[in-house]
């Protein structure tokens, strides 16, 4: 217990066991009780008001317009199309064969859950399919790189209305493109050169389709995001200058719409 009453300043002593003043009467416990959840009123309305031009922001990237919802869709294209086939391999060995249809999510599953690097080492270092397997490395790196870019752009796609959005969604389009590319022609080699050094063994057959399905996934991000550059879209922002004020302004300037309301 406080040894002055806050309010009236009366000097408390032993024998004010009460929890009220004996001379103002206010409680002691609960006396200023209200200005202080008041204060934290007004620091939460703040905070939530400071935060919230970053919602609306984000809420304009992804369904805020028409535009935006196309081109949340589009920007999970290049993830589908990951799934499309890019190559067909037949491997035929005594008492076993297998014919498979291999695409990006394949490769990039097949070499990180069984990686073993002396293996490729070996396989690179190997007279027969050396060279083949310098494209197979770089066709790895394409392929990650396609997956990379692919997830990059769908959370560029989230804050695409912040400093520089738009350019980080095309830059990583692009860039996404040039991977495509690179994985593309890595794998082809690949593919050509095992086949032409152990025929017997293996037969690997490139699928354009694959690779036609990715870059235009990706061409469709570029597009779609120079139409949004075109349109000149802005963000509607919601107003919040209430909340930027204090609890006792915010009460004030109610009172003064009731009693305008009431006199119309």
């Amino acid at each position: 217990m406080a040894s002055f009453c806050p309010k009236c300043g009366y000097k408390l002593s032993m024998i004010d066991i009460k929890p009220e003043c004996p001379v103002c009467g206010v409680n002691l416990v609960y006396y200023g009780m209200e200005e202080s959840l008041n204060k934290e009123a007004d620091r939460a309305e703040f905070e939530h008001a400071a935060g919230q031009p970053a919602m609306d922001r984000f809420k304009f990237s992804t369904i805020g317009h028409p535009i935006s919802i196309i081109r949340m869709i589009i920007s999970i294209l290049p993830l589908v199309a990951t799934l499309a086939p890019m190559g067909k391999v037949a491997v035929s060995l005594p008492f076993f064969q297998e014919t498979t249809t291999i695409n990006i999510v394949s490769i990039v599953t097949k070499v990180f859950m069984a990686l073993d690097i002396d293996h490729m080492l070996a396989m690179v270092g190997s007279e027969m399919v050396g060279k083949a397997y310098i494209f197979y490395l770089v066709a790895l790196v394409g392929l990650v790189g396609v997956i990379i870019t692919t997830i990059v752009n769908i959370v560029n796609m989230m804050f695409a209305t912040a400093k520089k959005g738009i350019k980080r969604y095309i830059s990583t389009a692009v860039a996404g493109i040039i991977f495509t590319v690179i994985g593309t022609v890595g794998l082809a080699m690949w593919l050509s050169g095992v086949t032409a050094a152990v025929p017997e063994v293996f037969n690997g057959t490139f699928m354009v389709w694959g690779t036609i399905c990715i870059i235009l996934a990706f061409v469709l991000e570029i597009v779609i995001s120079i139409v949004y550059l075109k349109k000149d879209l802005k963000v509607k922002y919601k107003d919040m200058s209430m909340y930027l004020l204090s609890y006792e302004e915010r009460k004030k300037l109610q009172e003064e719409k009731e009693e305008v309301k009431a006199e119309a």
